[in-house]
This record gives C-alpha cells, structure tokens and sequence, in this order.
C-alpha cells in the first residue's frame, strides 16, 4: 500500500511541474468595431459666458449593432476627458437610447475648469460607449471617440463690485464677498438709501451684470448697462446669485443681529439652563448661501419650562422674545424683532411637550417666523 501511495505522489509531482511550465491561457473579449463614427458639431470652440445657457457643442453618432439574437437592447453613454489624459475623465452622462447629446457652454465650462485654466484651449476626447444588455452572457461595449478643442472662462470671478448712484448723483462701489468660495454667490450688507446699481466683476466697467428682467441678471461684456433701482431707506442685504437657473440680485432687509452669529438659547425649558451665551446654547446659521437668515437649535427641551433667545453676552442685553406669556413654540410661531426686556417685559415660550426638537428661527425682517419640530 505505501508503495502505490508514493508512486501516486510521484505522478501528482510530475504534473504539477509540467503544469508550471506551460503558459497561461487567458480568456479574451472579442472587440466590436466602431460603427457609432461619433461626430462633434465643433471642431473648435471658445465658450463665452453671456452664452452660458446656449448650445456649445452637440454629439451625434450612427446606431449600434449586434448579432447575438440575445442581446435584449443597447444604451448609450458618454464621458470627456483631456486627450492623452483619459485618467481626468468626467463622470459618464447616462444616455438611454439617444442618438444625440449637447451641452451648454456652461457645462462645457464647468468641465474645463477642471483641467485647465481659465483661457487656456484645451484638446478634448469625447467617448462614447455603447451598452449591450444580455442576460446570457457579457458582450464587451463598443467605443467611438471624437476630438475638439475648447477654451473656457471664469465662471466666478473672485468678487462683485456693486457701482451705486443715488437719486443726488453720488456715486460709490460697495464689494461683494462670496460667503462660500466657489459658489458663485455673493453678499454685501450696507446701509441703503435711493439708488440705482449695477455690478462688475472687477474695479473696471466690464464685464458687467446689469438688470434683465424683475431680480433676474444679464450679462454685459460692453454697451450700457441697464441698472436695478432700490426705493427703500436703511441696512440691507445684497445677495447676487451667478449660478444659471438662478441669475438673480435680491435686496433683502434681514434682521441684523448686534454682534454677528452671537445668538443663544437660554432656559429651564432647555437643557441649556439659565446659562447665557453658552457655547452649548448657540444657534447655528443653517441657511444656505443664498439664504442666510435661518439660525437653529437642536437639543432637548422641558415641557412646561419656560425659554428665551439672547442676542447679547448677558441679561441686560436685547432678547427675541415670545409673542405673548407662555406661548407654545409647537403652535405659536410668530417672532417679533430682539428688544430689551424693560420695553415689554420678560415673556418667554413655554414648551407643551418634552423631548429632542429643533428650534428654527427665521430672521427676514418681513417674514420673521419660528418653527418647532422633532429631531432626527
């Protein structure tokens, strides 16, 4: 028995190196031909931003084909990337069963910004792929590609400076700073009185955002520009959104609060106490960009104890306080302006339920409102 074992040993050693020496075989796909022959509308383009919302460049390509009688049907989808570059690709556009693509010379834009400077051409590879779905077996998609070049612009320009002239013929620039960088949105707070504006994207006249229709921009890169017009008196807040689908300037009079983001919960009605202007007790501004009047607090109230908001460092400063004496913040959600408690005494809100709650306050001088809901 020992003797059969170690010849099977021998005859297992033997194939294992004659296994060794042989090559590995791999399994490959059978590439399908290029019949899409994918066509850019533009061999060369440079993208203009009075155009932003305007067809740059549109792809078209032939149907694709297959033999294989399992092949339930095809897609399409597509991607750009700096030719020679292919590991900088943008993310795939899912294109169903069309036959044809555009984009706007935003979205060109947007996708240069990624891979060259503003003004600088760029040769671009546009991909195409088609998709083959079977449910027997893997069928490797087929790829058509098409080469132009573009040269991009500056979508935000690092400020907007707003050219003002009273209704007296005085004239001033007032600059506008992105809240968030990148965004494209811009806000200036300062005190108003009857004028007529405009903006410009740097000290010079040009380029220009003058007033198309209502709040909404137009874009002016020479020419006279057609300025908003303010009728009001006092601080407001200017707020000029770039983006396309917005492209509008708002004036709005937003409660301005004494020391800018010092705004506290304060309380038995809390889990804050009657602690002022603690850092566990400060409301957040939670509003986006283009509406930074939302402040909040989350965190655990007390049903039948009573709250207050501080605006101040401690108790002889202004409070918003409560619309009247034991208001429920779940039903009553009226907010009167911050004041001093001897100009119309210490009201305070009074919960109805205990629990973790979100406390919204919204501070728009002509809208000013509360909300009271369960957290998350």
């Amino acid at each position: 028995m020992k003797k059969y074992a170690m010849i099977f040993s021998a005859l297992c050693t033997g194939l294992l190196f004659t296994s060794c020496n042989k090559d590995p075989e791999y399994f490959t796909l059978e590439e399908n031909p290029d019949e899409m022959h994918v066509k850019s509308s533009v061999e060369e383009i440079t993208l203009s931003k009075s155009a932003a919302d305007q067809t740059a460049v549109t792809f078209s390509w032939d149907a694709a084909t297959n033999a294989d009688p399992a092949t339930e049907g095809i897609s399409y989808k597509l991607c750009l990337y700096p030719t020679g570059q292919k590991d900088s690709h943008s993310d795939y556009k899912e294109l169903g069963t069309n036959l044809t693509y555009s984009m706007t010379h935003d979205e060109l834009n947007t996708m240069l910004s990624q891979w060259a400077l503003p003004g600088q051409a760029v040769k671009v590879t546009a991909q195409l792929l088609a998709v083959f779905k079977n449910e027997q077996h893997y069928i490797k998609p087929e790829l058509s590609t098409v080469e132009f070049t573009a040269t991009g612009y500056e979508k935000y320009s690092p400020y907007l400076y707003m050219q003002i002239t009273t209704d007296d013929g005085k004239k001033s620039t007032q600059r506008l700073d992105q809240r968030q960088l990148g965004t494209g949105i811009y806000e200036a707070t300062l005190n108003m009185s009857a004028c007529k504006f405009h903006f410009t994207t740097t000290p010079e006249a040009y380029p220009a955002y003058g007033m198309a229709e209502g709040e909404q921009l137009e874009y002016y890169t020479d020419g006279d520009v057609r300025d908003f017009r303010f009728d009001g008196n006092g601080k407001r807040t200017v707020i000029v959104d770039t983006n396309v689908g917005f492209n509008d300037c708002r004036v709005l009079d937003i409660v301005q609060l004494p020391t800018p983001g010092q705004i506290w919960i304060c309380g038995n009605g809390c889990s804050v106490g009657w602690n002022t202007n603690t850092s566990n007790g400060r409301l957040e501004m939670v509003g986006s960009a283009r509406e930074p009047y939302y402040y909040a607090w989350t965190g655990d109230f007390n049903a039948g104890g009573e709250f207050k908001i501080g605006v101040g460092n401690g108790w002889g400063d202004p409070f918003f306080f409560a619309p009247d004496y034991n208001a429920d913040p779940v039903s009553n959600h009226r907010l009167s302006p911050f004041r001093y408690q001897d100009n119309g005494g210490d009201v305070k809100w009074v919960p109805s339920v205990s629990g973790r709650y979100t406390l919204t306050l919204c501070l728009l001088a002509t809208d000013m409102w509360t909300k009271f809901e369960p957290a998350d």
